[in-house]
């Protein structure tokens, strides 16, 4: 198993990356400490001993990175601070101020040798280190200067190894006047240091956990009279008050977690990040993919009563039968909540990015589809009917790629899904994003 070490930037990337820790715990909770899937984003380390016995402890591949104290000192006492230890904090009291300038020129050359430091004692502990994970926003000035420094370091002392960046784009009416500047500069380093970019908005993300909080509220009440269910979001909090951005940041971890899933648990189609960014970007620099996830539809009680039954009729039938079990198949059930995952990443409303690569006159470079669930719930060949329907049906390929098209499937469901896909785009879709911060950027900065 190939390790990746993840780098958390900044208020927004360390908020998101412990909502991210928090789910692979949650993903691996059964998963036995031998296992190697484990060794991809965790290592054990000698921690005492009890009896005769060497006892360890699981400690995260990351290095956290903030000039404000707060956001790293609310990890340190939360339930996932023993994941990391002092070595893996780089901090400062003031803050970037949100200026980029400051961030990348004052922050950045600073604090070097730390983050150099970090970075060195997690690639020693790996065996065979594949990819940087750099968390951040674009729109303050520690994820958009301290961030992009971070990924031109990693490029001067990784050359080799793959620096993906998952990024958060301010929405235009944010309240930080100095945004579109920190944008416009940090998007020069990415296109400049990242080998893959995924970007994601602050809008898009805020209607996504919209729909998905609108859609737990209608099954929460239907259950309202019966308390056979109790319907709940599998997200561990990190022992503060919820300040609005939890559901929005869990949209952005969950995203990660299904990116990363090929990369944490085995399978035959696996699709780890070095194959999305090989299949995905076809010239260098047109490195940004544009995401899409299904919206989460909660099951009511008399669903889950009905699904129970047919489970035990189906387990009843085999136990009396003589004959070998048969090969599992999809119920109708499965076969309409793929084709509605699909319905969800090919529609506005599944969009992570602010841009719909199925609009009239978008052309798709390449794409990926990655689903996660049973095989009786996502058998091949219902994956690939959805596939093959819905690409040519809404999406554009050049001349020169029409089948530009990757699948993988990952036999072990995300918590809270019988089946989920991410769809991963390569579109010129995201020129609206660029235009937008253009807009921006244009209407604070004079042109003499």
């Amino acid at each position: 198993m190939r390790e990746t070490i993840t780098v958390q930037v900044g208020q927004c990337g360390n908020q998101i990356g412990n909502l991210f820790w928090q789910l692979l715990l949650l993903e691996h909770e059964k998963t036995p400490d031998t296992d190697d899937a484990l060794s991809a984003y965790f290592r054990f380390e000698p921690s005492g001993k009890q009896g005769n016995f060497q006892t360890h402890a699981m400690k995260a591949r990351a290095l956290l990175i903030d000039m404000e104290c707060g956001p790293l000192q609310e990890t340190m006492k939360s339930p996932i601070g023993s994941l990391f230890d002092h070595t893996q904090y780089v901090m400062d009291v003031s803050g970037s101020g949100n200026n980029f300038a400051h961030g990348h020129y004052a922050y950045g050359p600073q604090y070097r040798s730390r983050f150099e430091e970090g970075l060195r004692k997690n690639a020693e502990n790996c065996d065979s280190l594949q990819t940087f994970l750099v968390t951040h926003s674009l729109g303050g000035g520690t994820g958009s200067g301290v961030g992009t420094y971070v990924l031109s370091m990693l490029s001067d002392l990784f050359p080799k190894i793959s620096r993906f960046s998952a990024c958060v784009y301010p929405s235009e009416d944010n309240d930080v006047v100095t945004s579109p500047y920190n944008t416009v500069l940090a998007m020069k380093q990415l296109v400049e240091h990242a080998d893959c970019v995924f970007p994601m908005d602050n809008s898009s993300l805020f209607n996504f956990s919209k729909l998905e909080t609108a859609n737990l509220n209608k099954v929460v009440a239907s259950n309202a009279a019966s308390s056979a269910i109790n319907v709940k979001e599998p997200i561990v909090r990190i022992g503060r008050k919820d300040k609005g951005f939890d559901a929005i940041n869990a949209v952005a971890a969950r995203m990660l977690c299904n990116l990363t899933s090929s990369s944490r648990f085995h399978g035959e189609m696996n699709v780890d990040l070095n194959e999305i960014y090989t299949n995905l970007v076809p010239f260098p620099k047109l490195h940004f993919l544009m995401t899409a996830l299904n919206i989460r539809h909660p099951l009511s009680v008399k669903d889950q009563i009905n699904r129970q039954r047919a489970q035990n009729n189906q387990m009843a039938a085999t136990t009396s039968s003589s004959k070998p079990p048969p090969r599992p198949k999809a119920s109708d059930a499965s076969r309409v909540a793929l084709q509605r995952c699909f319905s969800d990443v090919f529609s506005s409303r599944g969009q992570i990015t602010a841009g719909d690569p199925t609009a009239k006159g978008c052309v798709t470079l390449a794409s990926a589809f990655l689903a996660r669930g049973e095989a009786s719930h996502v058998p091949l060949s219902d994956f690939l009917k959805c596939v093959t329907e819905s690409t040519r049906k809404h999406l554009q390929f050049p001349h020169w790629n029409q089948d530009a098209c990757k699948i993988g499937m990952c036999n072990t469901a995300s918590p809270g899904d019988d089946v989920s896909v991410l769809a991963v785009y390569n579109s010129t879709a995201f020129s609206s994003v660029l235009a937008r911060e253009h807009t921006s950027f244009s209407r604070l900065y004079r042109f003499d």
